[in-house]
């Protein structure tokens, strides 16, 4: 059944692949997380943004580079079980699975964005309603959630180049006058914890990888989306953050979200068009895509036999409704009861990356263990040696960031983040001893 259903191309093409890794990525980090770099590197954010994409582009790595070799079925978690076995391919798949947890703070996030542009609006009713309408989109189907995506998308591209264009004739002359104090305000330190703070921001679209089994050219277009949409961060991203730090005097928008300065620069009805464009925008594609991202791995799971076999139903749009309706109960419930969702995702921010790590390792094992991938790989020109090296630099980035990350949290978080992989470990071990275990093949060469 698994080698039946991921050969029935539904053809998506670069366009709507690129569409769902921009939408992806580009969320409310964009808008929010400028003002708190500028406050540590003031108008150089725009130089640490570019570093971030880079730094992002380079995490992201061995999504592309697997990308142009096999097309899979259960997204990252297809590739980890298939190259380092039952018991790894099981722990990094629960781990992928607590991500389903940020679905509820990014509905929260519309939520208090569309409060913000008509007071008075209920925050938890817009983001509760708001999370609704896209689990029925992705009901049904990812061919029309993906229609959905790509006029998202465009809209949020738009919004967030009118931010641009609005600013650019706005620029003080000091905008590019590196000997300026406010230039690299704290030192290199300042620079560099500016980078590590926006990367977080720069390569969710390596997600994208979880719709090969719908790309009608996976090889080539999941990969080309990848670059694609690093090309457009790299720009879009360092012009909001030159606009942002180089309009309005740094001490005025320094740790203040980018809605402060737009706000400043544009007409009203032009602000308006620019919160509804960019920063809702921004979160509705992210949310949009994020029940199929969330879903793929935890299907495949369910296939395998990691948890029950019965959640694995799916309906005549071939979506698996049980799963997907799991993921909307878990996204809302925190908003309705009113637990404390962000506590719930600080608390597990840590394994996704610990996730990537397992990743890099898999695919770094990809020409011993799937020679004929390898062979069949769409980037001929890349030697061995050039994949390694390519490989350790994106551990090297992996391992900084993951660092880095431990020495700035509270010390409870780390403790709390390696207890669940510890128990997710337990869990592997245990359910694979019961036999129920059987992987299938959800990956393939051509």
């Amino acid at each position: 059944m698994a080698e039946k259903e991921i050969q029935n191309k539904k053809g998506l093409e670069l366009p709507s692949l690129v569409a769902l890794a921009a939408g992806q990525v580009i969320g409310a980090g964009v808008v929010t997380l400028v003002g708190t770099a500028i406050a540590v590197t003031g108008q150089a954010v725009w130089l640490a943004y570019a570093g971030a994409v880079v730094m992002g582009f380079f995490i992201i790595l061995p999504y592309l580079v697997l990308s142009s070799m096999i097309r899979v079925k259960g997204g990252s978690y297809t590739f980890v079980a298939t190259l380092l076995g039952e018991k790894m391919g099981g722990l990094f798949g629960m781990a992928f699975t607590m991500n389903v947890f940020a679905t509820g703070m990014i509905g929260l996030g519309f939520g208090q964005y569309f409060a913000a542009l008509f007071p008075g609006a209920s925050v938890q009713a817009v983001a509760v309603i708001t999370i609704s309408v896209f689990f029925l989109f992705n009901l049904a189907g990812v061919n029309f959630m993906s229609k959905i995506q790509n006029i998202l998308s465009t809209t949020l591209i738009l919004g967030l180049l009118l931010f641009v264009f609005t600013g650019v004739g706005k620029l003080q002359p000091e905008a590019f006058d590196f000997s300026r104090p406010d230039y690299f305000s704290a030192g290199a330190k300042g620079f560099f914890s500016a980078i590590v703070l926006l990367v977080y921001s720069c390569y969710g679209y390596s997600f994208v990888v979880a719709y090969s089994k719908e790309a009608e050219k996976p090889k080539r277009d999941v990969p080309f989306a990848m670059i694609i949409t690093a090309g457009i961060l790299l720009v879009l991203y360092s012009a909001i953050a030159l606009i942002d730090s180089g309009v309005l005097p740094v001490a005025e928008v320094a740790g203040k979200p980018l809605t402060a300065v737009a706000r400043e620069i544009m007409p009203l009805p032009v602000y308006y068009a620019f919160v509804i464009g960019g920063p809702l925008m921004a979160i509705a594609t992210t949310l949009n895509s994020s029940f199929t991202v969330f879903s793929r791995p935890f299907h495949q799971m369910t296939d395998d036999g990691w948890f029950p076999k019965g959640l694995a139903r799916t309906n005549r749009a071939g979506s698996p409704y049980l799963i997907l309706t799991i993921i909307y109960v878990i996204a809302i419930a925190p908003i309705v009861f009113g637990f404390s969702i962000q506590m719930i995702t600080t608390n597990t921010v840590l394994i996704g990356r610990v996730a990537d790590v397992v990743a890099v390792c898999a695919v770094m094992t990809l020409p011993s263990r799937l020679p004929d991938a390898w062979e069949n790989r769409y980037f001929k020109r890349m030697s061995k040696g050039f994949f390694y090296f390519l490989m350790g630099l994106s551990l090297a980035v992996m391992l900084l960031c993951i660092g880095l990350s431990f020495n700035s949290m509270a010390r409870s978080n780390v403790f709390v983040t390696i207890g669940l992989v510890g128990v997710f470990f337990l869990y592997a071990t245990l359910r694979q001893k019961t036999g129920k275990v059987a992987m299938q093949k959800s990956y393939e060469l051509q």
